[in-house]
């Protein structure tokens, strides 16, 4: 099993991941600002602000994705209301997660725990679920 799990603030109209890392004193493990280019292949710029918190530095491989969340939950959960302030405020939340497994391998499992830390945070969980390519077919 392969899986990484990132902690999204979007921000349009002058919100900026700027204010989000002073507002929450958490650096981001990435920060884009409207405006910035997307890429140094492309001429065009965002739209939109992005302030994004990841569980590990690449995809782990051979890490629960509970894991992966508790790691974000431990930095998270002491700044609850300053999160939900600047989604109030306009920001979009999400907690996007990839998970990459083969039929022999076990399913994803969040326990009820974990869910419910979840939801006292801001954002709805994004599953990007796919196979790791080698099974036959």
């Amino acid at each position: 099993m392969e899986t990484r799990a990132t902690f999204r603030l979007f921000g349009q109209a002058g919100l900026t991941a700027a204010a989000v890392t002073r507002r929450l004193s958490i650096q981001p493990t990435r920060a884009l600002e409207a405006g910035d280019p997307i890429s140094s292949r492309s001429a065009k710029v965002r739209d939109s602000s992005a302030w994004l918190l990841t569980s590990s530095s690449s995809i782990e491989v051979g890490t629960e994705l509970s894991e992966q969340l508790h790691r974000l939950l431990a930095i998270l959960e002491p700044v609850t209301t300053p999160i939900w302030d600047l989604v109030h405020e306009g920001y979009e939340a999400n907690w996007f997660c990839y998970i990459a497994s083969h039929a022999a391998e076990h399913a994803a499992e969040l326990d009820r725990t974990t869910l419910q830390r979840l939801l006292a945070l801001p954002g709805d969980l994004w599953l990007d679920v796919c196979g790791d390519g080698t099974d036959d077919a």
